[in-house]
């Protein structure tokens, strides 16, 4: 028994050795180890090859979740910024066969074909065999058959004239398609409607319109459409909502709760222990 206890000591002992040994820096051996020092402690490396090391992250991407709408999305936007034209285009194929019908597949497709569009005529081989390859597959595209950009964009919002998030996405697109529309993009923004939706056990009527939404609606207008009245009307504004975060008792977040500050509309309830945000 007394053996046993000592050696259950001389083991603790040793393990408190090697601790102190791993916290100072010194191996086993008597030497200390040195910490390698980041040459780019503040991503500089990162800032000069954005492009370079976001392909990194999306060959990842690509490999454990080819199935997933991001992965696309990501792949469009790098390769659109590569001029890499036909792995772009690809990336539109995979989001229309994914779902066709998100705000995000809409935006991809009328932007590729938008850019394809103000392309100069090709010169090089390279370059022949590229629009070769888009003049064989473009035609499989269904929702460009015999329409115009401008008459795709249309025909969408009307498969969609009740979702805010698809109005905002065929304002944007049509704002891109034809800068001297700007006026139009905001008034279609703001002409859509709220309506509210079954919930069963809410305390309350719910709208459809999320915060999350509606903080995208507000960049789109100050940042993309640069309409800073229409950015901070009350249309925009949370207080006009009253949102489904709010009822079924999810905290928001630091930047939600700022947002929402911004408009001074707002009180707080306590609802069995948990301080819920009202929107009025």
């Amino acid at each position: 028994m007394k053996k046993q206890r000592k050696a259950e000591r001389a083991k603790k002992e040793a393990e408190e050795k090697n601790e102190e040994s791993s916290s100072s820096g010194i191996s086993k051996s008597g030497k200390r180890h040195v910490k390698p020092v980041d040459p780019y402690p503040f991503g500089e490396k990162l800032l000069k090859y954005p492009l370079s090391e976001a392909t990194k992250y999306l060959k990842l991407l690509q490999k454990n979740s080819p199935d997933s709408l991001e992965t696309h999305l990501l792949s469009f936007e790098v390769n659109m910024r590569k001029q890499k034209i036909l792995l772009a285009f690809q990336a539109v194929k995979q989001l229309l066969r994914l779902d066709a019908e998100n705000p995000d597949s809409h935006r991809c497709l009328i932007k590729f074909f938008h850019k394809l569009g103000s392309m100069p005529a090709p010169l090089t081989d390279a370059e022949k065999l590229v629009w070769g390859v888009l003049e064989a597959e473009c035609p499989s595209i269904s929702q460009l058959q015999e329409k115009t950009l401008s008459e795709a964009n249309k025909v969408f919002l009307g498969k969609h004239e009740e979702s805010l998030m698809h109005i905002v996405a065929v304002a944007e697109m049509l704002y891109t398609l034809e800068q001297t529309k700007k006026l139009e993009a905001v008034k279609l923004i703001e002409d859509s409607c709220n309506k509210v939706m079954p919930m069963n056990g809410a305390f309350g009527p719910v709208l459809a319109w999320k915060l999350k939404d509606c903080i995208a609606v507000h960049k789109l207008l100050e940042k993309v459409l640069i309409d800073q009245d229409a950015a901070l009307s009350k249309y925009n504004s949370p207080h006009k909502l009253m949102l489904t975060r709010n009822l079924t008792l999810t905290p928001l977040t630091t930047n939600e709760i700022n947002y929402c500050c911004l408009f001074r509309k707002y009180f707080s309830k306590n609802i069995n222990g948990i301080e819920i945000m009202i929107y009025c």
